[in-house]
């Protein structure tokens, strides 16, 4: 039996994985190679390329191909991108010369400002990995009280961008409820989460009570603004800031956490830590690093909108904000049995999470699977 042949295309480099979306499509891949697909790797360089990350790429993918992003002019619809304005007018060419040669069963865009691209797909299937929804984008951020930043279009522009595809993905069930409303494509839900490493039985000693892992985003400088907020007055309450957020020059922070500058891999923060805090308000899409921490065993303190798509039980999982949030935390130092059965119900939540992610990843590789017989 042929094995199918699927291409992916990028503006996120897979490797290394150091940011929610890089962690997305690289697990996507795994998952599905592991799978029995064949799967090679077109990164568009939005976002730069090193030397590293293509060894890395070469090294993971059946196959890895390079182009270089657009240049990203003014937006070309009144306060408001384009749906094509981030895509590389030569993406469609490229993408269409590859597939006259590598004959791929399937084409996988990731974000909806790529989704031209799917114009050089030939008579390959078309899947759409959305990742967020983009249309008004802006005006949940500034609900948040945030500038928008990246990229963010119209309803109707993004509906022409989804409406390219034959499967849409959504990453989880709300969006995948608002995403039927936007296209006529097929919307199906698939998830994210890292292996779990604490299957393996291996638990660190940590050397801190509580920890936040964040890149420097606009919800995630919002969010840590009022976590350091919160913490301000709460010397009692000791714990570690790391990730891209650190990268920042301007960051102030008024409880003084104790940083972790230089993390070249992402465990090596989730053994220092004993709780993990994700204090997000608002944003859109599944927060990678609430089902990150969850992945590696960690106890997890979080709001609600942290927990989004995930279908959370436990109170630690529901706070209101970062005020309540520090209020669980000054519990967690307190009571044992609080310790005990936050653990227990962020494990919980994890294995219930990864087997309906394991069922949606089997039901994509065995529809893929179908096309090459």
């Amino acid at each position: 039996m042929t094995a199918t042949r699927l291409l992916i295309l990028s503006p996120i480099a897979s490797h290394p994985a150091d940011q929610g979306n890089a962690a997305r499509i690289q697990g996507l891949g795994a998952a599905l190679m592991a799978r029995g697909i064949r799967c090679e790797f077109l990164h568009c360089t939005t976002e730069g390329s090193t030397p590293g990350g293509r060894i890395a790429m070469a090294s993971f993918w059946h196959g890895f191909h390079e182009v270089p992003a657009a240049v990203i002019g003014e937006p070309s619809l009144p306060g408001a991108w384009g749906i094509d304005d981030w895509c590389p007018p030569e993406l469609a060419e490229r993408l269409a010369a590859l597939q006259r040669v590598r004959r791929y069963d399937a084409v996988l865009v990731n974000y909806v400002w790529l989704s031209a691209a799917l114009e050089g797909a030939g008579d390959a299937f078309r899947i759409l990995d959305t990742h967020d929804l983009f249309g008004g984008r802006d005006a949940v951020a500034r609900a948040q009280g945030l500038d928008p930043s990246w990229f963010f279009t119209t309803v109707a522009e993004e509906r022409r961008g989804l409406d390219r595809a034959d499967l849409v993905l959504a990453i989880q069930d709300e969006e995948a409820t608002e995403l039927r409303r936007r296209t006529r494509a097929e919307v199906a839900v698939l998830g994210h989460m890292p292996p779990l490493r604490f299957l393996a039985g291996l638990t660190p000693e940590p050397v801190m009570p509580f920890g936040y892992l964040g890149s420097a985003n606009p919800w995630n400088l919002a969010a840590l603004g009022a976590l350091d907020a919160a913490l301000a007055g709460a010397p009692e309450l000791p714990w570690l800031l790391a990730g891209r957020v650190l990268r920042r020059g301007d960051l102030r922070l008024a409880s003084r956490p104790r940083l972790m500058p230089n993390l070249a891999d992402v465990a090596a923060f989730y053994a220092a830590v004993d709780c993990v805090l994700n204090p997000m308000a608002g944003g859109t899409g599944l927060k990678v690093k609430t089902v990150e921490a969850l992945a590696f065993g960690n106890p997890v303190l979080g709001t609600a909108d942290a927990f989004a798509g995930l279908a959370p039980e436990h109170p630690g999982h529901r706070c209101a904000d970062a005020a309540a949030l520090v209020t669980l935390m000054r519990e967690y130092r307190l009571s044992e049995a609080f310790r005990r059965e936050l653990r227990l119900a962020s494990r919980r939540l994890a294995l219930r999470y990864a087997a309906e992610l394991a069922e949606a990843q089997d039901a994509l590789a065995a529809r893929l699977r179908a096309l090459a017989t």
